[in-house]
């Protein structure tokens, strides 16, 4: 290994290790649920989310939540979910006014929604979404969680 190499690969493990730190620091602060920003701030924490509705892959969080996003108006960047303190998701948050693609393999959360409905957050896979047929959200193990907290909404 060339000595570019095995400093990018030392830099990549330094900066895994840092968010993972992140993510750990903060787990009090989020339960066992939590949607992270890259800077390692919890966007939505456990206590934040009323339901999981799987046939949607969309989560209802509570009013106080929905006000303290919107203040925050639009979310952007790269998002980390974790439960349990493990990493169950990875993906890219988009505002509602967007002017590019995205790949039908790549996880995104556009929030607030095209209503600009705060009190719904919706997973999803690539955008637009005329594009062929996107894969599904793997959300099993969102799905064996909230069913755990008595929170998942049947699948219809």
């Amino acid at each position: 290994m060339d000595r570019k190499s095995l400093s990018a690969a030392i830099l990549g493990l330094a900066a895994a290790a840092i968010l993972w730190l992140a993510i750990v620091s903060q787990a009090p602060s989020f339960g066992s649920f939590g949607i992270i920003r890259r800077d390692g701030s919890v966007v939505v924490a456990d206590s934040d989310i009323v339901s999981y509705n799987a046939s949607r892959h969309e989560m209802t969080l509570t009013a106080e939540c929905a006000a303290r996003l919107e203040a925050d108006r639009f979310l952007e960047g790269a998002f980390t979910v974790v439960v349990d303190g493990e990493v169950v998701l990875t993906g890219t948050f988009v505002p509602p006014i967007i002017s590019r693609s995205y790949p039908p393999n790549e996880v995104l959360i556009t929030y607030p929604n095209f209503d600009l409905k705060y009190d719904v957050m919706k997973i999803q896979m690539g955008y637009p979404w005329t594009l062929p047929e996107a894969p599904v959200v793997e959300d099993s193990a969102l799905v064996a969680y909230f069913s755990s907290t008595g929170r998942l909404m049947p699948k219809i």
